[in-house]
């Protein structure tokens, strides 16, 4: 290599390695040029028309994807009216029936999650299956202090049974601590039906003088078992919503 070419050489080589670092440069530019875009995007409109909505429509404060309550239900009743074979068939969803009556002594706590339906919210009820014979027992006042929901169930077979859920109906309610209590009144045994003298319309009648919503079931047969409880669930997941109603507005 002659003197000239080589003092060239070094200017040449630099030119280089600066041409190949401004082009990184460049390059590292646009690349984030680019990502600002998307981002900016992004941002700007949902990547589906249900986010779309969502981000459009509903309010911040209700984004949530789903809430899980614990709501205290009182099953009460006098006694041989099925409470026990009700709230045990409910929990085994169907699998579990009592063919012998056995005498609930004290209480006995059934756990269940009933999901809301058209949300993804859940109401999980803890369910106190007292004895039917303890109506006026302090022990009994301890057991059912400060209920959320009522199962109140008679016998259709039994008109004593049906006469004497005005006080079962008052003692769970003196309970309440003089909040609403929301309830169902469940007529069972509607299998027995030559043995019946509780008409369907009598008891609709009461319940709805009372606020309670009125179902008949048999859980012998298995039928509209469930729907009592999934009717509590819907009421305390209501009343907790007009909570959530009146919190938001104070707000």
């Amino acid at each position: 290599m002659s003197p000239a070419q080589s003092s060239h050489w070094p200017s040449r080589a630099l030119g280089v390695g600066a041409l190949a670092a401004a082009n990184g440069e460049s390059a590292r530019r646009r690349r984030r040029r680019r990502r600002g875009r998307m981002v900016s995007v992004a941002r700007q409109a949902p990547s589906t028309p249900l986010a779309a909505a969502l981000t459009l429509s509903v309010p911040r404060r209700w984004l949530v994807t789903m809430v899980k309550l614990a709501a205290k239900c009182i099953l009460a009743g006098d006694p041989a009216v099925g409470k026990t074979a009700l709230a045990q068939i409910f929990r085994s969803d169907g699998a579990h029936f009592q063919k012998n009556y056995t005498l609930t002594t004290g209480v006995d706590l059934v756990v269940k999650t009933v999901p809301v339906p058209d949300t993804g919210d859940s109401v999980e009820l803890f369910i106190f299956d007292s004895a039917g014979k303890e109506l006026f027992s302090e022990m009994l006042d301890k057991l059912w202090e400060s209920p959320n929901v009522l199962c109140l169930v008679y016998d259709v077979t039994n008109e004593q049974s049906f006469a004497n859920c005005g006080k079962w109906l008052e003692k769970a309610r003196s309970q309440a601590s003089g909040t609403s209590l929301p309830g169902v009144l469940v007529g069972n045994k509607t299998d027995l039906a030559g043995r019946r003298v509780v008409d369907s319309a009598q008891a609709r009648a009461w319940a709805l003088g009372q606020g309670l919503e009125c179902f008949e079931t048999s859980v012998k047969e298995m039928e509209n078992y469930e729907a009592p409880f999934h009717c509590l669930a819907k009421q305390f997941h209501h009343l907790y919503r007009e909570k959530v109603e009146v919190f938001h507005a104070l707000l």
